[in-house]
């Protein structure tokens, strides 16, 4: 005979009281909170003891089998817990000694659990979608800021050289029009970072088949403390694409001008990737081709786009200044320059993330991508466009472009699953 599914609440109530789990204990007397061991599975120090209370909870969930993946274990273990209205109050999942977190038992007269399953019920009703997704998703304490004002680049990349600054004029003799190179494609770019369609806000893809997309590229994207990505970088000399390289190293990369450097090269100092620009070859418009070079010879330790706990950083290492913005098509002629002295946060994942559940509101998709703009400023003081700059570099952070593309092809109504607010429900929680 089938054995039906227990209450999580006087099953986890037990399995505290038992003893038999270790870490898993209360903290108090009142028996209002408990501690449950968090440690990551890649750490050196794990062992399947760490996982046990997450693994019997799965073997009598059906969430899970004694032989599935213990990240799985934890994922499902942690969204009952948010559905039965389980609020985290301490989180010292990284401390060397004793990874764990601290929960608060839900009151009997809270409405945590009874809520979500009201939202659940109500999640067909497209009208109302967007008031019960962030019903659903209140208590994710969501803060655009965050990340900011903690940010600390790693010690080995913390040291600066103070050389002259040079470079960031507006440089003379350019040509208005667009300047070929000899045997160069016709490409003039991708396309801009795309809005969402209005018609797609309404409904769009096999619901089922997004949220096994959304899920995929979940557990994929979070390694269960941060979250990651990986780069695709398209480099430009005056609208023309000379180059594109695919950076799987997770940390970042460094974008120097080294002629003899034909492949990505991992930097043992700083644990970058170095990329290097290409030679320019040969240019119709002589002009373009010495201002392009003089940008290129002043680059220096170049340009470094690295990756901090959950934000995308950059920082300018040579002489060469560097201006960025999100937007190739960016109107607002107020140029925004990479500092030297400190790293600048340029891509936060809780805004990211925010910006997703946006959409859902009707609003714009997020962006996915980083435009820079070497030697010379951007956004244009005078409007000039980006793809006439004599260097531009596009850097497409991957795992945000493809959870991106399948909500702008699924449409909101492929965000309404409640595995999908889950999944933005732990993302959040990682930031």
């Amino acid at each position: 005979m089938a054995h039906s599914k227990p209450l999580l609440i006087p099953w986890l109530r037990d399995k505290i009281d038992s003893g038999k789990y270790q870490g898993v204990s209360w903290t108090n007397a009142e028996k209002t909170e408990f501690s449950i061991p968090w440690k990551h599975g890649l750490r050196g120090d794990s062992t399947d003891t760490d996982v046990l209370i997450f693994k019997a909870w799965a073997e009598v969930s059906g969430n899970g089998r004694a032989q599935g993946e213990p990240s799985v274990w934890k994922r499902n273990f942690r969204s009952a817990l948010r559905a039965k209205g389980f609020k985290l109050v301490f989180d010292n999942k990284k401390d060397d000694a004793n990874p764990h977190k601290i929960f608060h038992w839900p009151e009997e007269s809270s409405s945590g659990g009874k809520d979500l399953k009201k939202c659940v019920t109500k999640l067909d009703a497209v009208s109302l979608f967007p008031d019960i997704l962030q019903e659903c998703l209140k208590g994710l304490n969501i803060d655009p800021e965050a990340g900011i004002t903690g940010f600390e680049p790693p010690p080995e990349q913390q040291q600066l050289q103070n050389h002259g600054l040079i470079g960031g004029h507006p440089l003379p003799g350019q040509q208005q029009d667009p300047v070929m190179f000899v045997g160069a494609a016709s490409e003039t770019g991708l396309p801009e970072q795309p809005a969402c369609p209005p018609n797609r806000a309404e409904g769009g893809a096999d619901g089922d088949e997004a949220t096994v997309n959304f899920m995929d590229i979940m557990h994929k994207t979070g390694d269960g403390n941060s979250l990651r990505t990986q780069f695709r970088i398209l480099m430009y000399y005056r609208g023309v694409k000379v180059s594109e390289k695919l950076v799987e190293n997770e940390a970042g990369f460094r974008l120097v001008y080294r002629p003899d450097l034909f492949d990505s090269a991992l930097d043992s100092q700083t644990g970058l990737s170095m990329v290097s620009l290409p030679i320019p070859g040969d240019m119709l418009d002589k002009t373009q081709a010495k201002l392009t070079q003089r940008i290129l010879d002043t680059l220096g330790e170049g340009l470094e786009v690295g990756v901090s706990g959950n934000l995308v950083y950059g920082r300018r290492r040579g002489d060469t200044k560097v201006f960025w913005s999100f937007s190739k098509f960016d109107s607002s002629r107020i140029p925004q320059e990479v500092s030297k002295l400190n790293p600048d946060a340029l891509f936060l994942w809780k805004n990211f993330i925010q910006g997703i559940i946006d959409f859902s509101y009707g609003g714009d998709c997020p962006p996915c991508s980083l435009f820079f703009c070497l030697g010379e400023k951007w956004p244009d003081p005078e409007n000039r466009p980006w793809m006439k700059k004599l260097i531009t570099i596009e850097v497409v952070l991957t795992s945000p472009e493809i959870i991106k593309n399948i909500a702008v092809e699924g449409g909101a109504s492929s965000l309404r699953s409640v595995e999908l607010q889950e999944s933005l429900g732990e993302m959040m929680e990682l930031c």
